[in-house]
Formats: structure tokens, C-alpha cells, sequence
């Protein structure tokens, strides 16, 4: 049966026939390894994002963690070099720092957002380094849940201290930071097309964009080998290739993205009066000043002994709540076990116990939202 709350699901009633096409196309060329559907994506892509963006810039590879690793390496990541990143975010921009066996040097939040500090940033910036740490090389800046960075503040810390800025966009695809597409702000950005996301393939799938022109070629190259034409290694690479079925898809996909974007923002927006605004009402996420939300995910905010009482009361009613994410980055035991226990972050220990995911898709029915925002509003009133 079909699942109103199954993003995926909904988008394979509603797009299936683009995964038909894309055989059609590949049964008629006898490419199915970086071809035309690869090269036409980008291409797209890059004008999506904008003006400052493209066609070269925008790479195709197997997933948005390739993306993240082959950004660090195109910044000149290696062994031991550290790299600042928010620890609250998918566990997915860790890993990648650690596969090229660097460190992962964690920033606490905002205070009331769930984006990294520049002010804690620029502190761990001008602290004495740790004898016989590495140094400092990039800074990846997470817009999670479809929330933006503080990019203008980040740009100019990252300038001063000849750090690389790499957006991870997996969760924002479509907001927009001052009018301008994130992911086109930083020196690199990595996109996630798993199939969850804004822009979602029917498998994985994932888009590394340069915005170094002097960086273009060579990480290009990365994604395949590190073969020129002639297929000569002439660098050191990786096979990690956007698929040329889900390419197609991902194309086909992307002539609604403004309007699927448009609908998050609609769900959200339904969620607001049904959850209420007195006290212990939680607390709603929206557009910041200078950036507007693309409502990856919808997550708000309550106390944390009545956010338990919610989820668990929740679940048992069959609601479909969630938390993203359960442990901080900094709190995994495979990193308290490799690194030692690591340095308090207020703010993030903080989030972790008051975040709760609602469900929302740009296919969402407003009468499964009226459901669930009034089965949740009733739980925090009795809940506390």
C-alpha cells in the first residue's frame, strides 16, 4: 500500500517513467559509463545553481560522501592535516575527513541554530595547535536540515587563515544564502543525491563542484582513476562515477526542483498554527535574516524532557517522529575510542536532546500534516 509519509516511494509513483526513459536512452547509445545523461546533469546542474556556476564545474560521483572526500582532496587534504567541521550533522562528513586519515577538529553551533559558530571557529582558530597536530587545512561548512551558513562571516575567516571553505550542501539543496544558491559560495561543495534528498535519485548519487577554476581539471580527473584522455594515471584518483541511468533520472527530476522546494516550504508552513506558540510550545524552524530555508527536513525544538516523553509517546501512536541526530559527531564511540574523549561542545550537546523530526515532502497531504502536527501539539501539552 502506499505510505503518504514514504518520500521515496512517493517519488517513484510520481517519476518512475523517467527511469524507463533513461533505459530507452541508454539501450540507444550503448553508453552507460559517463554519458550524455552525466554530461547533460551537470550541465543543468550548473545552471540551477546559477550565474556563478558552470557547466565544467559541476562533477557527477557515486554519492554526496565521495563528493565531501574528493572536495578535501582537491584542498590538499592528507594525513594528518586537521579539518573543522560541525560535529552536529550526518555521521556521513566525519567519515569522509577520516578516509583520507586526517582529523576531524569539531566547531560548536550557533546559539538557536543548528549550523557551526564562526565565533567558535575563530577561537579554535587562534588557540595554540596541540603539539604534534597537524595543521589546519579547509573547513567544511554544513547546511543542515536546508538551514545556510553564516557564509559571509565564514568567507573571510577562512581567507585569513589560508583555509579551503568546502559547503556540504547533502540537506540543502535549494536554500539560498543572500539571493545565491549554497554551494557556490565556498572553494568546494559536495551534493548528496541519495534518495531522501531534496533532489533525489532512485539510488545513490552525488555532484562535486569547483569553485576554484585552477582546481577544475585535476578534480575532474579524481573521480575516475586520475586518467587524462588517454587514460594515463597521471594523478591520484578514485572510481567514484555518477551513473548514467541515475543521471537521466536526477535530469529529469531536476525541471521540478524549484517547485518541489517551493511545496517544503508550504508543509512547513502548514505545521506552524497547529503546534502552537505558548509556553513550552516548541520551537519552529524558518528563514534567517540573510538566507531562506529548503526544509530538508523539518525538525523543532523542545525540552529535553519533554521532547523523550513526545518521541516515545509518539512512536507508540504510530507517528512517524524521528531524530536527526541522535549523538553529535563528537560523542560516536569509534571517535571517543580513536581520539580520546574530545572537547566539550555546549551548544551541540544541547540540540541533541531537544531536536524532533516531523515528516515532510513536497507530496505530503495536508490532511496527514493536520494529523501529525495535532497528535504532536497534544502530546507536548500533556507532556512535562
Amino acid at each position: 500500500m502506499s505510505d503518504p509519509f514514504n518520500f521515496p516511494q512517493q517519488e517513484l509513483l510520481r517519476y518512475g517513467h523517467l527511469v524507463e526513459q533513461g533505459l530507452e536512452r541508454l539501450t540507444s547509445s550503448g553508453q552507460v559509463i559517463l554519458g550524455a545523461g552525466v554530461s547533460q546533469f551537470e550541465a543543468a546542474f550548473a545552471a540551477w545553481l546559477g550565474s556563478n556556476c558552470r557547466p565544467e564545474q559541476v562533477i557527477g560521483v557515486a554519492n554526496g560522501t565521495d563528493a565531501l572526500e574528493l572536495a578535501l582532496r582537491a584542498a590538499g587534504v592528507g594525513p594528518a592535516d586537521r579539518v573543522l567541521l560541525s560535529s552536529h550533522t550526518a555521521y556521513a562528513t566525519a567519515a569522509a575527513v577520516l578516509r583520507l586519515e586526517a582529523r576531524p577538529v569539531f566547531v560548536d553551533l550557533e546559539p538557536g541554530r543548528s549550523v557551526l559558530s564562526p565565533a567558535h571557529l575563530a577561537e579554535l582558530l587562534a588557540a595554540e595547535p596541540p603539539q604534534g597536530e597537524g595543521r589546519f587545512k579547509a573547513v567544511i561548512a554544513v547546511h543542515l536540515y536546508g538551514e545556510a551558513c553564516d557564509l559571509g562571516a565564514l568567507q573571510p575567516i577562512c581567507h585569513r587563515h589560508g583555509l579551503a571553505l568546502i559547503e556540504d550542501c547533502a540537506q540543502a539543496c535549494g536554500t539560498t544564502y543572500r539571493d545565491r544558491a549554497v554551494g557556490t559560495w565556498g572553494d568546494f561543495a559536495a551534493f548528496s543525491f541519495y534518495p531522501t534528498k531534496n533532489l533525489a535519485a532512485f539510488g545513490d548519487g552525488g555532484a562535486l563542484v569547483v569553485n576554484r577554476p585552477e582546481a577544475v581539471e585535476a578534480a575532474r580527473r579524481s573521480r575516475f582513476y586520475g586518467w587524462d584522455p588517454e587514460r594515463q594515471a597521471v594523478q591520484f584518483g578514485v572510481n567514484s562515477r555518477l551513473d548514467e541511468l541515475q543521471a537521466w533520472v536526477l535530469l529529469g527530476k531536476l525541471a521540478d526542483l524549484d517547485a518541489q522546494i517551493e511545496q517544503r516550504r508550504a508543509v512547513a508552513a502548514w505545521y506552524g498554527p497547529l503546534l502552537g506558540d505558548g509556553d513550552g510550545a516548541p520551537l519552529l524552524p524558518g528563514d534567517g535574516a540573510d538566507w531562506r530555508h529548503s526544509y530538508h527536513l523539518y525538525v523543532i525544538r523542545l525540552d529535553p524532557a519533554r521532547r523523550d516523553q513526545v518521541l516515545q509517546e509518539g512512536r507508540r501512536q504510530g507517528l512517524p517522529l524521528s531524530l536527526h541526530y541522535p549523538l553529535a559527531c563528537h560523542q560516536h564511540p569509534y571517535l571517543v575510542e580513536r581520539f580520546g574523549p574530545l572537547p566539550a561542545l555546549p551548544e551541540t550537546e544541547r540540540r541533541v536532546k531537544e531536536i524532533l523530526t516531523l515528516p515532510l515532502h513536497p507530496h505530503l497531504p495536508r490532511e496527514n500534516v493536520e494529523q501529525v502536527g495535532r497528535a504532536v501539539a497534544a502530546l507536548v501539552a500533556g507532556a512535562g
